[in-house]
């Protein structure tokens, strides 16, 4: 092999081009592939998987406790059921205290006492039948037993829990942050499943009124931060969910009535709520299949253009190696132990790149989990399965990746080389043809990132039927609205200050309650009050009014507008006119300064509201319509961030493979120098190489990046058009970048002195 290490410490652009693109794919395909199967094997791993279902509506997963029990009364076909609820919150221990992150679904779960009748969710120590049987007992994960009580065995000791509250149903007040629990059990971490994995604690679903703050009644449809009650169903063997959707939707309409309004019942597989439509990633680990499928495209794809540039040139330094495999078959070696060597060199490096893209891996999977939205751990993953797969994988690779250098050096015939008779010159019909592909896919990435930017941008400014520009939510703390105003108006940038209460226009803080339909059924009406300058910056228009009358009566109609964003529907809202409070919020008008928001949080601040809460009482009205399109960033920024990777392999390829072709035609170049040629025309006659390749890869990107994108617009009710100039500044992107490569490398080799490269020949 040393030879080959030889080689290799000569050319260190062909080293740097090929280990580089290698690493990098390898990183990817190791990150993707452990989210990619977590993702598809979530829950997969309980023994009645097959036979668990989750309760809900179209909509949303939420069923009431109550109806769960109900349901189950009536129905033969379901054999155990159990409710699960997560919340927020702090768990203490004398003087120690845990708490979640503010962007967790929650580190407290209350469930049913068969629980772990239903999942196998393994115990350290307890009993399973017997954990949350109890209303005062509860099972703590390794994680909080190790935090809490260090070594000491955690079975027996007393626990507070303290929820964040987040929804207030009528008058009635059941939070209890006195209730003592014992540790009845100690479980491992949560993993690999779709109910939440920082669950720390495990309480019994009796006390849910006591650390939610609120009581279930028939008419409540209640959810916060965490979701709503989720209701599990265990069917019996050999039976079928059909018959008791049917009953499920008889005892709803008949003690919910209309509270779900047209909607049925839908029972989901357990192994399909991650995917699920119904899945809003509230109290629930959520997965997006069109994620899945862009990154396992997106990484393939810079597969390829690494695999693809090894084959290049390695095929395009055969010339280069070929006295070396000549002397081989002249002392006795033969042609398959030649192509074996090769294969064993490529092996060697896709082993050696697999080993460092892992490393980076390891370092890179926190980053890459937030990006990605899933959990990934390769530690935890590490079993004979996943090991067998990854030799397989790089002997595989290593395969492909020299077999084909093999059957391409074996074609030079060894008397001709020690002769002196041969001239390497390849036509690079495979090089070209790979730069086609590898042209192809970059534009259509490209063409993609234009297209999801311009539609966000689309999105996030659409009209909506009220102002957003430069305006402010500002809630005041308690007891201190007046100081709260007074300094906004000393404010330079503000312009105008109005007073509302109630449900805001940007999905945030939604005050309302059920009420009946024409047909009896219930709706939930939005209501919020505005005084009359609130009511100008936001622009509403009446579509009749009636002046202000009895302040019980109708005094007017307003013309419909959109809540949250323009893909939502239409929704029922009740605007009042705002009488004198003590405690108002304020809507600020600004002048555009970026330094508004900041100011805002940070008086704020100083008038007691803590930093974590500090971005719910100044809010951005548009900004917080760019976040309800936060997936939709997410896809984004995954698919600009593969993109730019498979550019600059796809940039590092040409580089080394116009090295390699002008070095093979030295020659051919010094010999136009002297016959008149000048610098310029020999540089064009370069370029012409390698423009070709990329106009075809241009017009074959173009309908394969329309015919994607307007696939993928058909899904918004409110999108672009897709315009040429996308198509236009993507593919003229690439050509140049691409052309400015070649260039430099052409460039010097028409500008060398001829006689040098004669006489070297």
């Amino acid at each position: 092999m040393k030879s080959f290490f030889r080689f290799l410490s000569r050319n260190k652009l062909y080293t740097l081009v090929n280990i580089a693109g290698l690493v990098v794919s390898f990183m990817f395909i190791i990150l993707i592939g452990d989210y990619t199967w977590r993702q598809y094997s979530i829950d997969s791993w309980h023994k009645h998987a097959d036979r668990i279902y989750l309760m809900g509506e179209e909509n949303n997963f939420f069923l009431w406790p109550q109806a769960a029990e109900g349901i189950k009364r009536l129905c033969p076909d379901v054999e155990q059921t159990c409710c699960v609820m997560s919340q927020r919150g702090r768990i203490k221990y004398g003087d120690k205290e845990v708490k979640d992150a503010d962007d967790e679904n929650g580190i407290i779960m209350l469930a049913d006492s068969t629980f772990f009748q239903l999942f196998d969710f393994p115990l350290v120590e307890g009993d399973r039948r017997s954990a949350l049987d109890a209303p005062d007992k509860c099972v703590i994960t390794e994680r909080l037993a190790h935090r809490l009580f260090g070594g000491k065995n955690a079975v027996g000791e007393p626990l507070q829990i303290v929820g964040e509250r987040h929804v207030y149903i009528n008058h009635t007040d059941p939070y209890d942050t006195t209730l003592v629990y014992t540790v009845s059990g100690v479980m491992k971490d949560m993993d690999r499943t779709v109910l939440p994995n920082e669950t720390q604690i495990i309480v019994s679903m009796q006390r849910y009124p006591q650390v939610m703050g609120y009581k279930l009644d028939d008419t409540s449809f209640a959810s916060g931060g965490t979701g709503g009650a989720k209701a599990f169903f265990l069917m019996k063997p050999g039976t079928h969910v059909d018959g008791t959707r049917e009953i499920a939707s008889k005892y709803i309409d008949e003690h919910h009535h209309g509270v779900w309004r047209d909607s049925k019942p839908v029972m989901t597989p357990l192994t399909d709520i991650i995917f699920a439509p119904q899945n809003t990633g509230a109290g629930m680990q959520k997965g997006d299949k069109t994620r899945l499928r862009i990154l396992l495209a997106a990484v393939l794809a810079i597969l390829f253009f690494a695999i693809s540039n090894y084959i290049n040139l390695t095929v395009a330094n055969t010339g280069f190696r070929a006295k070396e495999m000549a002397t081989r078959r002249l002392f006795g070696s033969s042609q398959t132990e030649i192509s074996l060597k090769l294969i064993v060199e490529s092996t060697l490096i896709v082993a050696f790149c697999f080993a460092v893209g892992l490393a980076l891996a390891f370092y890179f999977q926190d980053a890459a989990s937030e990006l990605f939205r899933g959990k990934i751990s390769l530690k935890n993953d590490v079993n004979v399965g996943s090991v067998s797969l990854c030799l397989g994988f790089i002997l595989f690779l290593g395969f492909v990746s020299g077999i084909l250098p093999s059957w391409h050096i074996s074609s030079y015939q060894p008397i001709d080389i020690v002769k002196g008779s041969f001239r390497f010159h390849s036509k690079m019909v495979l090089g070209r043809l790979f730069i086609i592909v590898q042209n192809v896919v970059t534009i259509t990435m490209l063409t993609a990132a234009l297209v999801i930017w311009l539609q966000l941008n689309h999105l996030i400014h659409a009209p909506l039927g009220f102002n957003t520009e430069n305006l402010f939510y500002v809630e005041s703390p308690a007891g201190k609205s007046q100081t709260v105003r007074n300094m906004l108006e000393k404010m330079p940038f503000v312009e105008r200050i109005g007073c509302y209460q109630g449900s805001t226009f940007t999905g945030y803080n939604f005050t309302g309650r059920g009420v009946k339909n024409s047909e009896g059924d219930y709706e939930m009406l939005m209501s919020t009050d505005l005084d009359k300058e609130a009511f100008d910056l936001l622009g509403l228009k009446m579509e009749f009014d009636w002046g202000d009358g009895d302040k019980e009566l109708i005094a007017g109609i307003l013309q419909d507008f959109r809540i949250i964003n323009v893909l939502e529907d239409v929704r029922p809202m009740a605007i009042r006119k705002l009488e004198t409070v003590e405690n108002p919020n304020y809507l600020v008008k600004t002048n555009g300064d970026r330094q508004a928001q900041n100011a805002f949080r940070s008086m704020l601040h100083e008038q007691g509201v803590p930093e974590k809460v500090l971005q719910y009482y100044a809010l951005s009205m548009e900004e917080n319509i760019a976040e309800t399109f936060e997936e939709h960033q997410n896809t984004l920024h995954i698919v600009t961030l593969f993109t730019l990777i498979a550019i600059v392999i796809s940039v590092m390829g040409y580089m080394g493979l116009s090295l390699f072709f002008i070095r093979q035609r030295k020659k051919e170049i010094a010999i136009r120098k002297v016959m008149g040629s000048t610098s310029g025309e020999v540089l064009l006659l370069m370029l012409r190489t390698f423009s070709i390749p990329m106009l075809v890869s241009f017009v074959i990107a173009v309908p394969l990046s329309w015919h994607i994108m307007s696939d993928w617009l058909s899904n918004f009710s409110y999108r672009i058009a897709l315009s040429p100039w996308i198509f236009v500044a993507a593919g003229l992107t690439c050509f140049i970048l691409s052309l400015l490569t070649v260039i430099v490398q052409s460039w010097r080799a028409a500008s060398e002195n001829p006689v040098k490269n004669i006489k070297t020949e």
